[in-house]
């Protein structure tokens, strides 16, 4: 997924708990990405894990994608104005 999203960022919890029993049971992903010193966190849920993993990571580079957007890293000059 990384190089599909390009993601330079590092996970640094994942989580995995079920919401639900039996056989066909949901489970809950919670994923966080810190990228540039800005933390996001993404959740995802299905009866397959590994699809509730991709949702919850989908969702934290989503959200990462917003906060870059709407604080764009500062440009710092050493020139005066």
């Amino acid at each position: 997924m990384d190089k599909l999203t390009r993601n330079k960022g590092k996970l640094l919890s994942y989580q995995v708990s079920a919401i639900t029993g039996g056989t066909d049971a949901q489970g809950e992903v919670t994923v966080k990405l810190e990228e540039n010193d800005k933390v996001a966190a993404g959740h995802g849920s299905d009866t397959d894990i590994l699809i509730a993993s991709a949702k919850a990571y989908l969702n934290a580079l989503n959200r990462m994608a917003t906060m870059n957007r709407l604080q764009p890293a500062r440009k710092i000059s050493i020139h005066n104005p």
